[in-house]
Order: structure tokens, then sequence, then C-alpha cells
């Protein structure tokens, strides 16, 4: 059976961003858990702030020259619209971002700073819809995670970690739309086979991927009460749900207040400006929702080699000044 994502290449997609984005380290992280010996994968530290610059680059750069003339357009959050902002100001590509109106201010303003135009709708459907205006009038379409080429790109975080850490026994990955869960759990199931545990992290408010794995089709939320913004587009891709089905072991829910927590964690204590986003996989560990049968037998001596991603350093100024007051 052929798969729409047999012909995604991470090793082609790695080629294609060396000595563009960053190969961001793994660290060791002390959880309070002598079972569990943990590694973050710091994408905070990536290119524009998140791990999003990965997908943006490899889909800019392969763009036809129809494609580039015609500029880019995108729906993003924000951390999206900023990678791709900087992906076509490198490139040399106009591009075009609509983001809702409650955006973070520095994020709007970021992608302004890389020569992007922004446009603002007051909802996410808005949004949608003056992302399809522009498409239909002719711009190029690079959507945030449900597609090859942005998921090739994210999945090249996988490849890093199981590069860098061929013994590790649990990946945990934060889910927004699932472009980083499906590229990561993809990649890493190549390099590294069926023995480890792939584990998505997202909130209870909006638990798209969660629920499109149970279904076995994506599925649209009918409503979302999560505040962490990054984590909650209306839908799970479709291209995503299908690689995670087959791929991804479990999707656990995390409450905001324990996102939340996760943050406070990695800056205060680890020194590392975080967005509540990129704090849900820790989240994920430090909450104990790591699979039963990973910590079975686990010691000291023993511990279970787990990799979370810190996905995104691009936190609101005002959140981020509260959060170390």
């Amino acid at each position: 059976m052929v798969h729409p994502f047999d012909s995604i290449s991470f090793p082609q997609a790695a080629e294609r961003l060396r000595g563009v984005v960053k190969r961001t380290p793994l660290v060791p992280f002390d959880v309070g858990d002598e079972r569990i010996e943990l590694r973050l994968k710091l994408e905070c530290l990536q290119e524009t702030g998140a791990f999003k610059a990965r997908g943006a680059w490899n889909q800019v750069s392969q763009l036809s020259e129809a494609e580039r003339a015609a500029g880019v357009v995108t729906v993003s959050s924000g951390n999206h619209g900023k990678a791709l902002s900087w992906a076509a100001k490198r490139a040399g590509v106009r591009c075009t971002v609509v983001m809702p109106a409650d955006a973070y201010r520095n994020k709007i303003e970021a992608c302004r700073a890389y020569g992007a135009e922004v446009v603002l709708g007051e909802t996410r459907a808005l949004c949608e819809k003056l992302c399809a205006e522009r498409v239909a009038a002719g711009a190029t379409l690079v959507h945030p995670y449900d597609a090859a080429r942005t998921i090739e790109g994210a999945g090249t975080v996988g490849l890093e970690i199981a590069e860098d850490w061929p013994e590790v026994d649990v990946v945990v990955v934060q889910v927004g739309g699932g472009g980083l869960l499906a590229g990561t759990s993809l990649a890493l199931r190549r390099a590294l086979g069926p023995r480890l545990l792939v584990v998505g992290a997202e909130p209870e408010g909006a638990p798209s991927m969660k629920l499109s794995l149970e279904r076995g089709e994506a599925v649209a939320l009918e409503r979302i009460t999560t505040k962490v913004q990054g984590l909650c587009p209306p839908y799970a891709g479709k291209l995503n749900t299908l690689v995670c089905g087959s791929t991804v072991d479990s999707v656990v829910l995390l409450s905001d207040e324990q996102i939340y927590a996760a943050q406070a964690e990695l800056v205060l204590r680890g020194g590392w400006v975080v967005e509540p986003a990129g704090a849900c996989a820790l989240a994920a560990v430090l909450q104990g929702k790591l699979p039963q049968l990973a910590l079975l037998g686990r010691s000291i001596a023993n511990p279970v080699k787990v990799a979370a991603v810190v996905s995104g350093g691009n936190p609101d100024p005002d959140q981020l000044a509260r959060l170390r007051a």
C-alpha cells in the first residue's frame, strides 16, 4: 500500500536545512524521579525561536519559480508565521501571514520585522477565510502543519534525537495540529524501529489529535478552551492523523495549569526562555503521564531514557515577566 508520506525523506530535508537552521542540543534535566533519565530537545534555541523554522525552510527552499513569483501565505498564531516570514525574506519571496487578532503582539511584530504583510482576523474561522481568499487570488499556501514538506522539515527533530541518543526509550512531543508529532514520530520509527514509545502531549482544552486517533480520522473541534497559544488549532491535520495512527503509541492530555507549571520549571530552574506551548511535553513527564509499561523495573541503575521536545521560545513578554517576578 502506498501512503502519501512514503515520499518524505528526512535525510534529504536535513541536507536542505544544513547551515540554515540549527542542530539544537539534547540536554539533561532532572525531574526528581530516579527512574527517569530525561533529556530536553531545545528547539526554543532554534532560528526564529521555534522548531517551525525547519518546516518553513523545507517548504520555501523547494518552491517553483511560479510559486516564488506568486508569494506565500499562511494562517498562524505566531511561530509558523514568524518562521515563514524569516524563510521568505531569506529566499526573497513575498509573504503574507494571517493571524488571530489576539496573537501575542511580539509575534505579530516579529512577522512584520521580517518584511511580511500581517493580516489580522477576529476569529480563527475568519483567518482561514482570509487566507483562502489570497490562495484563490494566486498566492502559494504554506500550511503550518498539514503538508508533507512541513512534516518533513519538522521531522528532522526526530532524526537528530535518533542520531544523538539512539538508546532513547520514550520520546514525548507536544501536539497542536500534529506536524511536529507526525514528523518526529515517523523519523524515529524509520531510524530506531518499533522498540521505542512515542507519546503526544496536548492541552485537554484542545484535544484534536487524541480525538482524531480515537475516531480514525481528522476531526474539527467544536469548542476550544485552552489558553495555550500554538497548541489550539481548530483541527488536527489529515495527513498528520494518518501518520500518527501508525507511529504514535498514545496521546496524553494536560491542563493549562500543568503546562504553565512546566514552563516555570524551564524558565526559572533551567534558565531558558520558553513559551507555554514549548513546555507541554515536559508537563507530561512531570505529571506522571509516561506509559507505566516504560517504568516497570526501572531504577537509578537502569532508568528509562526519555527525550522531551521543548518546541518554542517565544513567550508573551508580559507573561514571562510575571513568571519571573
